[in-house]
């Protein structure tokens, strides 16, 4: 696939190659790792301009990945921002097989494959901000991820809240708490990410640490399951199929608002979460010297207010936000948590 030659173009990817390639990459890029380039400020800026780009992949929603880039132009102005957006399985496959063929592939990576990433900075086919030495001192440390195999790693959240019909859903029914969800008046009435889906576990785990007995209400309550995504889920929102959908995000329900379908969405209490969509970084990049500049930006206020301004639900250490933040408890991306919530969810089966 072609990259589309203007400035901050993003791309759409079909279904790519397995990610079964991951073990067998080699390594590409002009000779300089990341991490090893000593210049900063306006010199490190000229540096990057000389190269004229920077190559990032991202699978947040296309107007999230566009305004970081936008915002990255605007800052350095003499460093365009080449964007390749997909799926984050998809783009860990693209990067796998670029890397194993010595392709032109990202400099940085944001998405929120966390299996992938954690066997890939055990294969050394990306490094973490830290062993790249470009993670600031007084980064968060609750904004790191801290997982198996894991560290060093700065992430973002997209957080998902509650969808509604607001049709089929009367003001004062409105569901106020996670808890609300498993009212009986609400059995068959829900759609919800299916339980093959990546990441289902996560969200709905991270809720169950904090309100008691979440997982089995849900398992009460029929939940019709698609495996066609958050997109597919607000699609059938809308449509009047559903009157609620467990775990929405904000950016397909604000499209399908644009569009005048019924819906909204609620972030709930205690406070809402969703996946964490980690920064990673080429240990070999094609432009050494335009990633750090980007990796300093990205974990910028003007980045994550350039983020927030795109998507109010996206959650960052230099924004402040209208809902509470339950930080992803990134333990439930283990097969044995996955087992885990999805037999309470099956009703003990």
């Amino acid at each position: 696939m072609e990259y589309r030659p203007h400035r901050t173009g993003v791309l759409t990817l079909a279904v790519l190659a397995s990610l079964a390639v991951l073990t067998a990459c080699g390594k590409g890029g002009p000779g300089v790792k990341a991490g090893e380039v000593a210049t900063t400020g306006e010199t490190l800026v000229a540096a990057a301009a000389k190269e004229g780009q920077v190559v990032f992949y991202c699978s947040l929603t296309p107007a999230s990945c566009e305004a970081l880039a936008k915002g990255f132009e605007k800052e350095y102005r003499g460093v365009s921002v080449k964007v390749l957006r997909a799926t984050s399985p998809d783009l860990s496959a693209r990067y796998a097989t670029e890397k194993k063929s010595a392709a032109e592939t990202a400099d940085v990576i944001l998405h929120a494959d966390v299996p992938f990433i954690q066997t890939a900075l055990k294969e050394g086919l990306v490094t973490s901000f830290k062993d790249a030495g470009m993670l600031p001192a007084d980064h968060p440390e609750k904004w790191l991820l801290d997982s198996e195999g894991i560290a060093g790693t700065p992430y973002i959240v997209d957080a998902l809240g509650i969808g509604i019909n607001t049709d089929l859903v009367k003001p004062q029914d409105r569901p106020k708490t996670w808890a609300d969800l498993g009212d009986p008046k609400w059995k068959g009435k829900m759609n919800g990410p299916h339980k093959d889906g990546s990441g289902y576990a996560t969200y709905y785990g991270t809720i169950d640490d904090h309100v008691d007995g979440f997982l089995e209400s849900l398992s009460k309550q029929e939940i019709f399951p698609d495996p066609g995504g958050m997109v597919s889920l607000t699609e059938s929102l809308a449509a009047g199929q559903y009157a609620i959908q467990s775990v929405a995000s904000k950016a397909a329900i604000d499209n399908a608002k644009a569009k005048g379908a019924p819906v909204d969405i609620v972030f709930p209490e205690p406070g809402a979460t969703g996946p964490a969509f980690a920064y990673t970084l080429n240990p070999e990049p094609g432009h050494p010297n335009a990633q750090k500049l980007f990796a300093d930006y990205v974990l910028s206020e003007k980045a994550g207010q350039a983020l927030h301004g795109a998507n109010s639900a996206i959650a960052a250490p230099q924004v402040e936000t209208e809902f509470e933040l339950l930080h992803p408890n990134l333990e439930y991306y283990r097969p044995a948590k996955v087992e885990e919530v999805a037999k309470i969810l099956n009703g003990g089966r």
